[in-house]
């Protein structure tokens, strides 16, 4: 088995024990174990446990960037562009909530470099997509860019989804609507006659799009 396959797995079984127990209760013995391979040969990739942290936050950040990435190639409008990259967001943390919690509790540093690198780049994207809406007469030019990024952040960290599926797609229709609303309130008169008329079309993606996240496990 080639080194990058054997990494690969590695940081796909760590990444899943430690959602599951927990990072600091998961020892490297124990995913070891779990891979039927010896201590030695985990050591070898990785020197030590805070190592394998980070490339599984790091390889988590990399899908779900890939899967956002595919769906912006498909979407030209602005303000669809943001009501998704705030829909994932908002889905992406509710499924790493525990995960999210245990790294900033037990190892704070590396809760702060991934939190920080991820924030950035929402602002900026959410920022460039507000920013055209604007320009092209969709949003309203007195709206704040920097405001509406705070009270989206705010609104994502306060939303939690129940326990089982049918409390999680209430809660993603809630999520859905809301985010819905909170936009159609910063448009011109013009562009929400044209935004309501394609609420049809934007439900639609939206569940292509939640179809995608459910096979990557996001």
């Amino acid at each position: 088995m080639e080194v990058e396959e054997i990494k690969e797995k590695i940081i796909r079984t760590a990444t899943e024990l430690f959602m599951k127990d927990g990072c600091k209760r998961v020892t490297m013995d124990n995913i070891a174990s779990a891979l039927h391979i010896s201590k030695r040969t985990l050591y070898e990739i990785f020197a030590n446990k805070e190592e394998l942290l980070m490339a599984c936050i790091n390889t988590i950040h990399e899908e779900i960037d890939i899967n956002r990435k595919k769906l912006n190639s498909q979407v030209d409008e602005p303000i669809l562009l943001a009501l998704f990259l705030m829909h994932n967001t908002a889905v992406a943390n509710h499924h790493y909530d525990t995960f999210q919690e245990d790294i900033q509790r037990y190892y704070p540093q590396i809760y702060t470099y991934f939190s920080q690198k991820h924030t950035q780049q929402f602002h900026q994207e959410l920022s460039n997509a507000l920013k055209e809406a604007q320009a092209k007469g969709i949003m309203r030019p007195n709206v704040d860019i920097n405001q509406v990024f705070k009270t989206i952040t705010n609104y994502m960290h306060s939303c939690r989804s129940g326990a089982n599926k049918e409390e999680k797609d209430e809660w993603l229709l809630n999520v859905r609507e809301t985010l819905y609303t909170y936009m159609r309130g910063l448009m011109t008169t013009d562009a929400i006659q044209r935004y309501d008329a394609q609420k049809e079309r934007f439900q639609q993606l939206f569940n292509v799009n939640e179809e995608n996240n459910q096979k990557n496990n996001i």
